[in-house]
């Protein structure tokens, strides 16, 4: 099963295709939505905003290439990210190709259409889409039974997370893979995470990361030296609320 909150907008004036499509989508785990012509698809989009569009080419009011040119340019309409587009129609498949690469779009299906083709394609998609907007989150503690806890509660559809149980070996790898946020210990082996978070925020390449701090220092004075001096975004004392982190994660990158 596919994640429920991915949407997939279905547009053609074929009501057969549209119920076949909508009744096979949703039978994957996606939210689908219908529209019988261009101009209702982009009510539709407009409406639900969703991830993936399959849309005819030949349809009254509207046609697929208007439709697909006012989700991808119109402003006022245009959102980013920008929703996959897969055309599904039963036109010249050699113009149509190359005209649809070169206004943006995903995929071309020719008509009639095998269901496992739609279906890979969908999923497919979808899948690198995920991949794309997952926010990359450094774990640096030499505590590894912390790490554990915090990859087991972040939601995996929004996260992707890297460890590293030293200070030495996180700043190789914040260096090499500019993570969208860095959760750091302070009290580490070879190199503290006061240094790490130095250099992190002294550094014009990465200065902008967040970090949050989770410490087993408890002092009014070390949250001064970490918020303040070193600059970091968040302090957290150990031992820790896994919600309280979870908030502070959304607040500082959604």
């Amino acid at each position: 099963m596919q994640n429920n909150k991915q949407k997939i907008l279905v547009v053609d004036d074929d009501k057969s295709i549209l119920k076949l499509l909508e009744i096979n989508l949703k039978m994957e785990g996606y939210g689908v939505f219908t529209a019988m012509d261009g101009l209702e698809g982009i009510e539709k989009f407009r409406k639900n905003k969703p991830d993936l569009i399959i849309v005819d080419l030949k349809m009254p009011v509207m046609d697929g290439y208007h439709f697909c040119w006012n989700v991808l340019y119109e402003d006022g309409l245009y959102v980013s990210p920008t929703p996959k587009i897969i055309i599904l129609s039963a036109r010249d498949e050699k113009l149509d190709k190359g005209i649809s690469k070169k206004i943006g779009v995903s995929e071309y299906i020719a008509k009639p259409f095998e269901m496992e083709t739609v279906i890979n394609k969908v999923k497919s998609l979808l899948e690198s889409e995920t991949m794309e907007n997952k926010k990359k989150i450094i774990i640096i503690d030499d505590d590894p039974n912390i790490a554990e806890l915090i990859m087991a509660n972040l939601p995996s559809d929004k996260y992707e997370y890297i460890t590293a149980f030293d200070g030495i070996e996180g700043s190789k790898i914040i260096e090499t893979k500019k993570p969208d946020l860095i959760i750091l210990d302070l009290l580490m082996p070879g190199k503290t995470g006061y240094e790490v978070c130095s250099d992190i925020k002294t550094n014009p390449a990465t200065q902008k990361i967040p970090v949050i701090l989770l410490t087993k220092k408890r002092e009014h004075k070390d949250r001064y030296i970490g918020t303040v001096f070193l600059k970091a975004d968040e302090y957290i004392p150990k031992p820790f609320v896994m919600d309280e982190l979870l908030k502070k994660i959304e607040k500082l990158i959604g």
